[in-house]
């Protein structure tokens, strides 16, 4: 599927999962998922994987741009709530992990460690170490990025180090489906954030 698919499924499926109730959550959420939803893709070994990872860099820090920006604008909290869940150490630390992970995924062969429920555990476990409050949002989108690949025609090894793939062989990676997924993706998305917005 294509990156913009993976980012509006990935939004949906982690508001739908984790239902924020507050605005300060849903900062989190849109945030987290963005990451989530397109970090799997870092293993894209084809001619255009610098363009691939440039984008997925774009969007880390464009979500956290826009995570401290309403947290400036809004006085949200989210610097309060990290300061009750995590610590300095903590961030140096997990982060550093978190890059040295994606580091080895990328040299992976693409579909294989990062599109893996290992991959997943453990980005999902560093995003806990980092700060948990982002840990559903992030898993959430993550996995989604996963199952909607199955959907495609090249195998996935969920179970890696094992070779085995799978895959369902419905669709092509940026056909009709790729498009159905994408407008579901982005209308829930919307639906759930209005819902949040006027209660």
């Amino acid at each position: 599927m294509t990156g913009k698919t993976h980012w509006a499924v990935g939004t949906a499926a982690a508001l739908c999962a984790a239902r924020p109730t507050e605005l300060r959550e849903w900062v989190l959420c849109v945030s987290a998922a963005a990451v989530g939803s397109v970090i799997s893709d870092i293993d894209v070994t084809t001619s255009d994987s610098r363009e691939t990872l440039n984008r997925i860099t774009a969007v880390a820090v464009l979500a956290a741009a826009a995570a401290g920006i309403a947290e400036l604008w809004f006085h949200l909290g989210i610097i309060r709530s990290f300061d009750r869940e995590s610590n300095l150490f903590r961030l140096v630390v997990g982060f550093g992990i978190f890059l040295a992970v994606c580091t080895f995924g990328k040299s992976q062969p693409h579909r294989s460690f990062m599109h893996s429920f290992a991959g997943w555990f453990l980005l999902g476990s560093l995003t806990g170490l980092i700060y948990p409050a982002m840990t559903p949002y992030f898993s959430a989108a993550m996995l989604s990025h996963i199952l909607i690949d199955l959907l495609n025609r090249r195998n996935v090894r969920l179970l890696y180090p094992l070779k085995k793939g799978f895959c369902l062989g419905i669709c092509s990676a940026d056909g009709m489906v790729n498009r159905a997924l994408f407008l579901a993706g982005a209308a829930v998305s919307a639906v759930v954030s209005l819902l949040l917005l006027l209660s």
